[in-house]
């Protein structure tokens, strides 16, 4: 079963900090490379199988990658 984490991330992504950021979390966690869209650039929607990929590992990533971020509950 998948799912979507919403991540507020405190810097604002550019398209490429965005797609670099993606990425990283598919080769870690095996989470979607494509995010919803969002008209606001520092929220964050990814797709997760949280049996591979729970929230908390998510979060994590992001934040070894340097960005302040915090899980949004849905």
């Amino acid at each position: 079963m998948s799912g979507d984490v919403m991540l507020h991330v405190k810097q604002t992504l550019d398209a490429e900090q965005r797609r670099s950021l993606l990425a990283y979390l598919n080769d870690r966690l095996g989470t979607a490379r494509d995010a919803h869209d969002s008209v606001k650039p520092h929220l964050l929607f990814v797709s997760i199988d949280p049996a591979k990929a729970p929230p908390h590992a998510v979060l994590d990533a992001v934040r070894q990658r340097g960005y302040d971020a915090r899980l949004v509950d849905l």
